[in-house]
């Protein structure tokens, strides 16, 4: 809804440019317990912020101006698991067993079904869905570099420092743009959806999302974003009036 009426890098800069003073208002709440800022700490905080925030929203919304919102909500947190568990491996250390294999291979099976490259897709949908795929290459990364994060940072703070960052790499593109106008002239539904983004899809999922890894490891934490299809794909029907095929449907069970 946001991006139909938003250019992609103005949404995306406008998004985290809100969560990041909602996250320092929170963060200010908390006291000035936690680890002090030096500048070794800056690359890390860069790369955060590259990862999850610059580089992951633009492939993400500009697939979303090519393909369907379905596509986007099954392939992204569909193929993040996978490609988070095999980088853990060799990268933490975080060994998977015989059924997580079982159970990844099984959902790559389904992405291959809802992508089908062979299926007759418009070339344009093709192309978002691999700005899709990319996208979750720049999840999976960020989510082990998450877990270096939180050794260091509460959650909250790396949250700001991820979006805080993410929106200084995406202001220059944003001017580039100029998608400054439609931003302040788009219709109340685009402004609302860019307020749950901000508040919801940012602030609280982020801080969430980091907890998780924090308590339980990349590889155990980053499969919950299985449940994102299962409401992303019905929030498509009934809110976008999208039409899934038979394919989709049997791609997103075995998801």
């Amino acid at each position: 809804l946001a991006v139909d009426a938003i250019p992609p890098l103005t949404l995306a800069a406008a998004r985290f440019a809100l969560a990041s003073l909602l996250l320092w208002g929170w963060a200010r709440t908390k006291g000035g317990a936690g680890h002090r800022l030096v500048a070794a700490d800056l690359p890390l905080i860069f790369a955060l912020g590259a990862t999850a925030v610059a580089a992951y929203n633009v492939l993400f919304l500009y697939g979303l101006k090519l393909a369907t919102a379905s596509d986007g909500a099954l392939i992204v947190p569909g193929l993040a698991p996978v490609l988070t568990a095999l980088l853990a491996w060799p990268l933490l250390g975080e060994k998977m067993t015989r059924w997580g294999v079982a159970g990844l291979i099984t959902g790559l099976a389904g992405l291959a079904l809802v992508i089908n490259p062979n299926g007759g897709q418009a070339p344009a949908r093709l192309l978002g869905d691999l700005l899709f795929v990319v996208g979750a290459v720049c999840w999976a990364i960020y989510s082990l570099i998450g877990k270096a994060a939180t050794t260091r940072f509460t959650p909250l703070r790396a949250t700001l420092y991820a979006t805080a960052s993410g929106t200084v790499l995406l202001l220059p593109f944003a001017v580039v743009e100029r998608g400054w106008q439609p931003l302040f002239t788009s219709p109340p539904a685009a402004w609302l959806s860019l307020l749950y983004l901000a508040i919801f899809g940012t602030v609280l999922a982020f801080v969430f999302f980091y907890e998780g890894v924090h308590r339980v490891g990349a590889v155990r934490a980053t499969p919950f974003a299985f449940l994102v299809p299962v409401v992303g794909v019905i929030s498509s029907v009934l809110a976008l009036g999208e039409q899934l095929t038979a394919l989709t449907v049997i791609g997103g069970v075995l998801v």
